[in-house]
C-alpha cells in the first residue's frame, strides 16, 4: 500500500526507471478503480512526464470513491511493470485534525455560558419540596434516623411457623 488518500484529492505518482534511464516517452500508468476495473473512459492511461532528466517520471490520478485503488507503470520499450495501490477513504488527516482542533477551540466564555444555560435549565427541589421528603422519612413526631434505626432495632420477628 503507497498511503492513505482522501476521495477527491489528486494522487501523484513518481516512478523511477531501470537504471535511471533518461529520455522515454513511453512510460505509461494504467489506473483501476475501487472495483478492480479499468475503466478507461473515466481514467484513461496516463502518459508519465520525466522529471528533468533524471530518469523518474510522474503522472497523477484523482479517485471518485472510496476503496483500493490500482495504478501500473509500464514503458513498451523498458522490461518490467511495477504496480502500486492506494487507499482511498472519505476523509484524511488533516480533515480529521482540523475537526478535532474545532472541538478545542472553546474559550472561557463559550463554557460558563454552557454552564449557565444548563443551571437554568436544571429544577432542583425547593427547600418545601426537601422539608416534605424530610418529614415522610422521619415522621410527624420528628425522630431522628437514630430514633427511627433504634426503633428497628427493637422490633423482634416472630418465631417461623414450620
Amino acid at each position: 500500500m503507497q498511503g492513505i488518500y482522501k476521495t477527491g484529492e489528486v494522487i501523484d505518482v513518481t516512478y523511477q526507471a531501470t537504471k535511471a534511464t533518461s529520455g522515454l516517452i513511453d512510460v505509461t500508468m494504467e489506473i483501476y478503480d475501487e472495483s478492480r476495473a479499468k475503466d478507461g473512459v473515466n481514467f484513461p492511461d496516463v502518459t508519465m512526464t520525466e522529471i528533468g532528466a533524471t530518469g523518474r517520471y510522474y503522472g497523477s490520478l484523482t479517485p471518485d470513491a472510496e476503496g483500493v485503488w490500482t495504478v501500473m507503470i509500464d514503458s513498451a520499450t523498458k522490461s518490467g511493470k511495477i504496480v502500486k495501490t492506494f487507499l482511498v477513504v472519505g476523509h484524511n488527516i488533516d480533515s480529521i485534525g482540523d475537526a478535532i482542533a474545532a472541538l478545542n477551540d472553546l474559550s472561557a466564555a463559550d463554557v460558563n455560558a454552557e454552564v449557565d444555560t444548563a443551571l437554568a435549565d436544571y429544577d432542583g427541589p425547593t427547600k418545601a419540596e426537601l422539608d416534605a421528603a424530610e418529614l415522610a422519612i422521619r415522621g410527624a413526631d420528628s425522630d431522628t434516623l437514630e430514633t427511627l434505626s433504634d426503633q428497628l432495632d427493637d422490633v423482634s420477628s416472630p418465631p417461623m411457623v414450620g
